[in-house]
């Protein structure tokens, strides 16, 4: 049975019913919108919408198109070692939250962070999908 943090979810376009994105995990969706309002907390309310259902503004577009370029530009520097969580599966997230005080859903957003290719992607995923609801005036939201 699929927990909360595995699910897998979408963007969708609900006036076409068609999917904007790769399914990705719930968490990743959470660590790309958390990492985009770290880098401009003060777009960070127009950074959050996206994923309930709504047309996206112009001034969100150009939110996320500007997000896109922070996290291209973004280094990740973390604050431990991450390499000490690492195993042949993956991180132990289970470890890394113990050690680090953390509930495990914060380390699996923390550690997704750290994989700044795949935020790229998401991140340019959120920004087309907000795009289209802009210029084609549909809603969109984050579809499980």
């Amino acid at each position: 049975m699929e927990t909360r943090t595995e699910m897998t979810s979408y963007i969708l376009c609900v006036d076409e019913n068609k999917a904007l994105t790769e399914r990705r995990s719930i968490v990743v969706w959470e660590a790309v919108t958390e990492l985009v309002c770290e880098l401009l907390p003060e777009r960070s309310e127009l950074l959050k919408l996206w994923s309930g259902r709504h047309v996206a503004s112009r001034e969100e577009v150009s939110a996320w198109l500007e997000a896109c370029f922070r996290v291209r530009d973004y280094k990740p520097r973390p604050a431990f070692d991450p390499s000490r969580f690492y195993t042949s599966f993956g991180y132990d997230l289970e470890g890394a939250a113990k050690v680090l005080k953390i509930k495990q859903r914060e380390a699996a957003r923390l550690f997704r962070k750290l994989e700044k290719a795949l935020m790229l992607v998401a991140c340019n995923e959120v920004a087309a999908a907000v795009r289209h609801s802009w210029e084609s005036g549909h809603a969109i939201m984050l579809k499980s």
